[in-house]
């Protein structure tokens, strides 16, 4: 065999040799791919939507008492995790009812919101038919300490400055011998056992709920009967001295008591001894 044949055969031997190497990484690179790279992907979850639960809605603003009618209602889905559980979800859940405060349109609607359509809410169904209630100032120490209660009773002690009453020129003078503004000024006791309705902010009970002033509120609110009111009104606009007293509530008589101005006080405590006849 001459040279050039020997060179043709060492170029297709190269050739076959290179193809095999080349045979051989691509094999190498195949096997070792990781196995679960082969494997499909699982698909992502599906995205569902909130569960929705249907609820009543007011079609218009209603006032409170107002009786509720179904051409007032509609209703509206909302996402349940967002609907408390007194929500009304039917409508003839509260047909005929009213409502304790105002309801706004759309706004969503609670059992709590609403009394039986017989029932009465406000002051005046919280009343006695026999009473009235009166709202009075009270800046008296005891007031102001925050000591009174809703349904605590209590006892009016005023004290005026009485000189000049036909009553009182009238009468016998007494043996004192201190005269002036101090001599004028008689305390006495005035209402008894008065309830007190409130102190501060006058709060329905059906709004019992609501934030009220607390306690040592500038206001007192009784109740009392018609003529008592009258006595409320004439004490606060007199001008005198206003205290309360407060009773047990085992203490329901009425308690008789002497008016107490300074000529009592001389006498009863000896401060001054009287001249002898």
């Amino acid at each position: 065999m001459n040279q050039k044949n020997r060179r043709g055969l060492l170029i297709v031997a190269v050739a076959v040799v290179a193809a095999l190497a080349a045979g051989v990484i691509v094999y190498s690179a195949i096997a070792n791919v990781p196995e679960q790279a082969a494997q499909p992907q699982s698909p992502l979850p599906a995205v569902t939507a909130a569960p929705a639960k249907m609820v009543v809605v007011a079609v218009l603003d209603i006032q409170p008492n107002t009786v509720i009618t179904s051409s007032m209602l509609t209703t509206a889905s909302f996402p349940a995790d967002l609907v408390p559980s007194d929500t009304i979800t039917d409508t003839n859940e509260i047909v005929g009812v009213t409502p304790r405060s105002k309801v706004y349109a759309g706004q969503m609607l609670f059992k709590r919101q609403f009394v039986s359509g017989t029932t009465r809410t406000g002051l005046s169904a919280s009343i006695p038919k026999d009473k009235v209630l009166v709202a009075f100032p009270s800046t008296d120490i005891l007031n102001s300490t925050g000591a009174l209660r809703a349904g605590d009773h209590v006892d009016i002690l005023l004290s005026l400055p009485i000189s000049g009453t036909t009553r009182l020129d009238g009468g016998a003078q007494t043996g004192s011998q201190i005269a002036g503004a101090a001599r004028s000024l008689v305390a006495q006791t005035t209402l008894q056992n008065i309830e007190v309705y409130s102190v501060g902010r006058v709060v329905p009970p059906d709004q019992a709920n609501s934030e009220d002033s607390g306690a040592g509120g500038r206001i007192i609110s009784f109740l009392v009967d018609p003529q008592e009111a009258l006595i409320l009104k004439y004490i606060k606009d007199s001008g005198g001295i206003i205290d309360l007293i407060v009773r047990s509530l085992d203490a329901t008589q009425v308690n008789a008591t002497d008016p107490v101005n300074v000529d009592y006080l001389v006498d009863l405590y000896k401060f001054i001894g009287l001249p002898k006849k």
